[in-house]
């Protein structure tokens, strides 16, 4: 039996209700956390022929075994602090660097493949506006910029309200508090009072799109999965529902009309990713607007809750995944 196999880190979560199903399926598979590669003893062999082969914890893994990769978060290889800087960072960067050779020498079925999904697509919003524009998707007028004069300006071009956001989702933490910071909508005054602040780093600024409700709509090959967060019904949510209020803020199936779904079809395409996480939002005129996609974004919350069987279409094109010719 072919095998699957899953890069991650040893912290991801939203594997596991993958490897029960995979289990529970009788289906063989291999987990590569990266983050702790070093203490899994592993072995690299890579030809430009197909005899190419990964041990780890002394199991011997044929890469003509593998029929699918899952391509789930991994993270920066850690090396003992015990060597010396420069050998740690060149220890590292030569596994790195092998792994890439294998990612790009492994001729199977990925989702998604770092190339598209981590190299081009990830943080990269300007990038998915301009193809989600391209395929008849609806679009905020947005600009990157840190000069305050420029962003001033796009401000007051849509009536001195915007949305203001950062280039890269990032957690802060400190000694006792854990922080991220959200979309925000600031007005024409506040932007004018902070324009030493402005300066300090880029950020992404969009017109502010009035909502009836919002969508995460999780895409796995041509099945999409669609969710309703009715962020407008909770103060704490009406910005970015990433500050959730499950209490009040309600999440539903949702079906998008036909036309869009063509669309986010056709968009998924234009970024070479069969799996992603879309954030919409849907306007008191019924209007579909994109805002961005998730490569990796997580999916079991919405699951959980609107008991949509997205776990369950990730197994089935792991398993059965499509021709890759």
């Amino acid at each position: 039996m072919k095998k699957v196999l899953i890069i991650t880190n040893s912290l991801e979560k939203n594997i596991e209700c993958v490897l029960s199903e995979l289990t529970q399926r009788g289906q063989e598979y291999i987990v590569l956390t990266t983050n702790n590669l070093l203490d899994q003893n592993p072995g690299i062999y890579l030809h430009t022929n197909q005899d190419s082969f990964l041990i780890l914890n002394g199991q011997k893994i044929e890469m003509e075994q593998i029929k699918s990769v899952w391509y789930r978060r991994p993270q920066k290889i850690e090396v003992s602090e015990k060597l010396p800087r420069e050998q740690r960072l060149f220890i590292g960067d030569e596994f790195r660097t092998a792994l890439w050779s294998l990612y790009t020498t492994l001729p199977v079925y990925w989702m998604n493949h770092p190339l598209n999904s981590h190299y081009l697509l990830e943080h990269n919003k300007l990038y998915q506006l301009k193809l989600a524009a391209e395929v008849g998707m609806k679009i905020p007028d947005t600009v990157i910029t840190n000069v305050p004069e420029t962003l001033l300006q796009f401000c007051s071009k849509h009536d001195g309200s915007i949305a203001i956001k950062v280039l890269r989702s990032r957690i802060f933490q400190e000694t006792h508090t854990t922080w991220g910071i959200y979309t925000t909508r600031v007005s024409y005054e506040y932007l004018s009072q902070h324009t030493n602040d402005i300066v300090l780093a880029p950020l992404i600024a969009q017109e502010y799109v009035e909502k009836l409700i919002e969508l995460r709509v999780t895409v796995v090959e041509q099945q999409i999965f669609a969710c309703a967060i009715h962020s407008q019904d909770s103060e704490k949510t009406k910005d970015d529902w990433r500050r959730y209020d499950f209490k009040n803020v309600k999440h539903e199936s949702y079906k998008m009309p036909s036309e869009v779904e063509d669309k986010v079809r056709l968009f998924m395409k234009r970024c070479g990713i069969v799996y992603g996480a879309i954030d919409m939002i849907v306007t008191p005129n019924h209007n579909h607007v994109f805002l961005e996609v998730n490569p990796s974004g997580q999916y079991t919350w919405i699951e959980a809750l609107t008991e949509m069987p997205i776990t369950k279409a990730i197994v089935d094109t792991l398993i059965n995944p499509p021709s890759t010719m």
